[in-house]
């Protein structure tokens, strides 16, 4: 067979517009291939994260006619647009989660077609397509396609005013028929309203277009001046045209721009840019060990020249996705809005970023055999490092608690679990009234405050002193507190005034519950003459004079009300925290409390000398507690090292010098009332198990002093802490014993434990309908092997046959 033989200069290989997908037959299944990703993507666990504040706020505005819409929106600081389509979207699908969100997911999957048509029209099809595929994939635009706000809207407002002004630019300067410019002139208008009518960012976009439509004319007018003066002409009439159409609602917008608060913004220009190149890349949820490679590439997508586009001149064809990238951004930066509340603003630039990718990964043609080896090369680097982009923030999106939205669900579904009679709920900031009520069902009462801003510190406190109940609680939900409470009045009087049991964050929201004390004291019910101290240099010396505790007896799931009396000599020199910690016969801990005194503002470092600091702590006990005797120690440590301070002086015969914890009056823990429901434990991993009248109802694993992070690494030598939570089907006539081993891939039992479901707590007096909670500690010998570990869990009957045991989930062990 004779050798084929390779015209000089041409490549031996098949070149991409050879390849069959590239054909003109397949481009429009390619590009429904592209669009079903991308709605795909879009749906994909759409309704699994909870609302957060803003969405409650669309939702509560859809559900209202359009002329209180718009009165509304008039007091906001985003305009009416999206919450009149959204009011429309809703009468037909509904307003559960995905519903809602439902219409930004529809907005995303076009804004992907109207990439397609864009980079289609500035370099040719394969540019469109691969423009298209990015943008489906993009983490960004996926992140804000599964949100109910406008910013999606926003997105596809500037892909269409950008891709209308580019058309008409085609028509009318004649590298079109001509007949269709003025038609691509009413759209572009009609899109720059719409823009105007969804947000107050969009004047960002609109400069970006107008300096491409400028350069456009400038190079028409070179070479004929007569079409170069009529577009200027035309064009003018369509900003006359937007203007008026936006006239209506004009003031309102400069109202509300000129008087809404601006949070401070400050950012160096690296860490900006670091910043941006994130977003555009991997998307709000980024992983650490991509930041160096993958923040830095999107930049070259600038160096990259432009095909010859079919319509438009080349340097229109080049500039017009650079200026829209690099205009809004420069704005942004320029304006003072490069703060985290204002980062989302920078999606109307994702369209831009897709197409300038979507270009440079075009191979080149007609090129020297070495040269485009070498680009070749180059280009599938950067395709490969943007698809990896891609699929880490999408991963990190999907799959990380870490990146969730705020959990309003969470909140609500736990105080709908434990709230009782006499608690109420506290909302600082007033626009969140909208979320908790979507989600919360309950009958406790809600105040929102402040009720006004600026915050009237001598109302708001009357107000919590109203709501706050003796022997109630407070469950208070705070967010955006620099804003609403800069001066934080609230959290300073309930700090003062309360016992703070709780602090845990959801997100940007946080959920702190506070108990009110029937009558607070005001001196040591128990005197203490002890001194804690540090081996620092100099040492610092913390005497406790002293503490109350309100209710040495308490039901499960009740919260203790500690005082501690404290006092310095010279004011320390670090700042340290205090620990109360409520342990049972086998040391676990069922009831915990860490802060920095006085809520976290009395910091030890601002004592003063001879001055008594009343230190208050709400002491929560574990809604699943078996009732018994539990000790309580309470003690000082370092934050940055960990380390506790030392009794160096005491009088009580409890105390012994050297101890690291002062032991305190034991609690007694009673039965509650009634049961508490699983949605109140927390439970780590859910089972569904029965043995006999004894149901496994879930468990916690964790690094032994992990609770906090329960996803931290487990190693050979290390302890193993497992939570079991039990409930009793019926009345358990017997004491069942349980036996858990750690097992690992080769079935070999590592570590083993023996005891009672429920420690010093028998099953024989578990009340039907009970649920209680077993620890136990597994140490993990230093010579065990990596790899996935699981537990079995083996109830033992007093009499007769073994149950089959139970198998948890894998557990990884690392070296």
């Amino acid at each position: 067979m004779p050798e084929k033989r390779v015209h000089p200069g041409s490549s031996p290989f098949p070149t991409w517009h050879r390849l069959a997908f590239w054909r003109q037959g397949l481009s429009p299944w390619l590009l429904v291939a592209i669009l079903l990703l991308a709605f795909g993507l879009r749906l994909h666990r759409i309704g699994a994260q909870s609302l957060w504040n803003d969405e409650g706020t669309s939702i509560a505005l859809a559900q209202r006619d359009l002329v209180t819409i718009a009165r509304d929106a008039a007091q906001d600081i985003h305009p009416p647009l999206y919450y009149w389509l959204l009011s429309g979207w809703v009468e037909l699908v509904g307003t559960s989660e995905a519903a809602v969100r439902s219409l930004s997911a529809g907005l995303g999957v076009l804004l992907v077609a109207l990439v397609f048509a864009l980079g289609h029209l500035l370099a040719g099809r394969r540019a469109g397509l691969v423009a298209a595929f990015l943008a489906a994939i993009n983490p960004f635009q996926v992140y804000y396609a599964q949100e109910a706000r406008m910013y999606m809207l926003l997105a596809v407002g500037a892909a269409l005013a950008f891709y209308a002004a580019l058309r008409w630019a085609a028509e009318a300067s004649g590298r079109g028929d001509g007949r269709g410019a003025q038609r691509w002139g009413v759209l572009y208008v009609l899109a720059a309203a719409g823009g105007l009518y969804t947000h107050y960012a969009f004047p960002l976009v609109l400069l970006a277009v107008n300096l491409v439509i400028v350069v456009h004319i400038g190079l028409l007018w070179r070479t004929a001046p007569t079409v170069g003066r009529s577009n200027l002409l035309w064009w003018l009439a369509f900003q006359v045209g937007a203007g008026l159409l936006f006239l209506p609602w004009l003031p309102a917008a400069y109202r509300q721009l000129t008087t809404w608060p601006q949070p401070a913004a400050t950012y160096s220009l690296v860490g900006a840019l670091t910043q941006t190149s994130q977003l555009l890349t991997i998307g709000p949820a980024a992983a650490s060990w991509s930041q160096t490679l993958l923040y830095s590439l999107p930049f070259l997508l600038l160096l990259r020249p432009t095909p010859r586009s079919p319509r438009l001149s080349r340097p229109v064809a080049y500039l017009a996705p650079v200026l829209w990238l690099v205009v809004p951004l420069a704005l942004i930066f320029g304006l003072g809005l490069f703060k985290d509340a204002y980062l989302k603003f920078m999606l109307v630039t994702s369209p831009a970023f897709c197409l300038l990718a979507g270009r440079a990964l075009v191979p080149f043609f007609h090129r020297p055999r070495w040269l485009k080896v070498t680009e070749s090369t180059l280009y599938s680097l950067l395709a490969a490092s943007l698809i990896l982009a891609s699929v880490v923030g999408l991963r990190g999106y999907y799959n990380d608690p870490a990146y969730a939205r705020d959990d309003y669900r969470a909140i609500a579904s736990y105080i709908e679990a434990i709230g009782r009679p006499g608690d109420a709920i506290l909302l600082n900031a007033p626009g969140q009234q909208e979320v908790f009520d979507y989600y919360y069902d309950g009958p406790l009462p809600i105040h929102p405050l402040p009720k006004s801003r600026p915050l009237d510190p001598a109302a708001t406190r009357e107000s919590l002193q109203a709501l706050a109940q003796p022997g109630g609680r407070i469950f208070a939900v705070l967010w955006a507190t620099d804003e609403s409470d800069p001066d934080r009045v609230i959290e300073g009087w309930l700090d003062t005034n309360t016992y703070k049991a709780l602090d845990s964050w959801y997100g940007n929201v946080r959920l702190v519950m506070y108990a009110v004390p029937e009558q607070a004291p005001t001196s040591p019910q128990r005197p203490l003459d002890v001194v804690l101290g540090s081996d620092g240099e100099p040492p610092d010396r913390i005497a406790l004079l002293g503490y109350s505790l309100l209710d040495e007896r308490l039901a499960a799931g009740e919260i203790a009300q500690v005082t501690l009396f404290w006092q310095v000599e010279e004011t320390p020199a670090r700042r340290y925290k205090v620990f109360l910690h409520v342990l049972d016969a086998g040391n676990h801990i069922v009831g915990q409390r860490d802060a920095e005194p006085g809520g976290g503002v009395q910091l030890t470092t601002l004592w003063e000398p001879g001055q008594t600091i009343v230190d208050n702590y709400g002491l929560p006990v574990h809604p699943a507690t078996p009732p018994g005797t539990y000790r309580v120690e309470v003690g000082m440590y370092d934050p940055e090292t960990n380390r506790r301070l030392k009794v160096v002086q005491g009088s009580d015969g409890e105390v012994q010098l050297g101890a690291d914890r002062v032991w305190l009056s034991p609690l007694t823990v009673v039965h509650p009332a009634s049961p508490f429901p699983v949605t109140a434990l927390d439970v780590q991993h859910r089972a569904d198990a029965r043995f006999g009248q004894l149901d496994l109802l879930g468990y916690d694993v964790y690094r032994l002093g992990s609770a906090h992070q329960p996803e931290a690494a487990l190693h050979p030598g290390e302890v193993l802490h497992v939570n079991l939570y039990w409930q009793a089907v019926g009345q358990p006539r017997e004491d069942w014993g349980v036996v858990i081993d750690l097992v690992d891939s080769e079935g070999t039992a590592r570590a083993s434990i023996r005891g009672e479901p429920a420690l010093d707590f028998p099953t024989s007096q578990w009340q039907p309908g009970d649920v209680w909670r077993g620890q136990f500690n597994l140490a993990l010998p230093g010579d065990a092997p990596a790899g996935a570990y699981r537990l079995y869990i083996q109830p033992i009957p007093p009499v007769g046959t073994r149950p089959a045991p139970f198998r948890s989930e894998p557990i990884q062990v690392t070296r």
